[in-house]
């Protein structure tokens, strides 16, 4: 063997490729430092990345020339082709923001595509109409809590009125740090949608429903007290005239009376509009089968009396429901003596009506429904 066999062997050694084909940064087997931003090649005495232009010390991102760069490092291969404006646009669009765009545009989309399939008088649209916002006022709520709560758990500068006082500071510090928690950004858009919708699309909201509780005031106490013993003695005969003469004395009415046992003066006496809970005893139907009359009762010195009847103004909502219940509580025989021939029912219909004038013989004039009071529940 020549002297110049290990010179040769050691020759041969440095052409041959290594086994884990890290002969370059570039090549498919590379496994050494990457790129943190885009996972290139990234020596540890290199600064740049030359890919993406991510500078790890600084945290920041620089401007990369890829035909400089291409010659200052030969190996790094041909250029790229060129794209078009789109996909440079494409491209420059994070993958977060599509869901967000997408599930935005289908939601869009949709309530749309039934506003305008569907009938316009179709009573869809109001219960459609009402959840759809409920649905997305509660996403919404759930959402800022949830994002308040991780939020403060890492940022002390977030405190704990902030979710009322400062309400979006914890999402401009979320959205700084996207796409880290990109799904509680697309959901409360998602909310926010959804409520839009339904308000200007959709429509057809109720919003004097949206406040109205359904919370009514109680029939007085001594009204009900009168039902119940109008309905356990019958009704209260020939001594009206007495009870009402005591009653107005009480209120302080006047009620002439002419000497030597004249005739009393009937005439009303006028005063300010006031209010009284009524019970209704009685109805007539007109010929379109719609209440055309109603007749009332009320209570004097706690026994029950005819107050008169009008015709109710009431919502066509409320004068078919209040129907529908007085049809089903049809009675033969009137709680009161009144002179009239009508539909009896049975004492369970309280109402609240405002009058101008309270005449001696018990009668309230001019007499205006102001509220359907809750239905009585006696065991008659």
């Amino acid at each position: 063997m020549s002297t110049f066999d290990p010179l040769e062997d050691s020759q041969t050694a440095l052409l041959e490729v290594p086994v884990d084909g890290t002969e370059n940064d570039g090549a498919p087997g590379y496994a050494g430092p990457v790129c943190s931003k885009c996972e290139a090649p990234m020596p540890d005495d290199q600064m740049v990345c030359r890919s993406c232009g991510w500078y790890p010390s600084l945290g920041i991102t620089v401007e990369v020339d890829a035909d400089w760069e291409r010659v200052a490092s030969p190996e790094a291969g041909p250029a790229p082709p060129k794209r078009n404006p789109m996909e440079e646009f494409c491209a420059a669009i994070p993958s977060w923001t599509w869901p967000l765009v997408g599930t935005n545009l289908l939601i869009l989309a949709a309530t749309i595509a039934g506003r305008f399939l569907l009938p316009a008088t179709s009573v869809v649209f109001e219960f459609w109409g009402v959840w759809q916002l409920v649905a997305g006022l509660a996403l919404v709520v759930v959402l800022h809590v949830v994002c308040f709560v991780m939020t403060a758990s890492s940022d002390t500068s977030i405190g704990l009125f902030d979710i009322l006082v400062s309400p979006l500071k914890a999402w401009f510090k979320t959205c700084q740090r996207l796409p880290e928690r990109k799904w509680l950004v697309i959901g409360a858009t998602n909310g926010v949608m959804l409520s839009l919708t339904a308000a200007l699309v959709v429509g057809h909201i109720n919003w004097d429903r949206l406040w109205d509780w359904n919370i009514k005031a109680h029939t007085k106490t001594s009204l009900v007290e009168a039902i119940a013993s109008a309905a356990g003695n019958g009704p209260v005969e020939g001594d009206l005239e007495d009870s009402i003469e005591d009653f107005t004395g009480k209120a302080g009415q006047v009620s002439d009376a002419n000497a030597g046992g004249a005739k009393k003066n009937t005439q009303p006496v006028n005063i300010e509009r006031q209010n009284a809970d009524c019970l209704i005893v009685g109805f007539e139907l007109n010929d379109l089968e719609q209440l055309d009359k109603l007749y009332l009762a009320h209570e004097v010195n706690g026994r029950l009396y005819y107050a008169g009847n009008l015709t109710p103004s009431l919502e066509p909502e409320e004068s078919a429901k209040l129907k529908a219940g007085l049809m089903r509580s049809i009675t033969g025989t009137p709680l009161v003596k009144t002179g009239h021939v009508a539909t009896w029912v049975k004492p369970r219909f309280p109402v609240r009506v405002s009058y101008t004038v309270k005449s001696t013989d018990g009668k309230l004039r001019e007499m205006q429904i102001e509220e359907l009071l809750p239905e009585i529940s006696l065991p008659w």
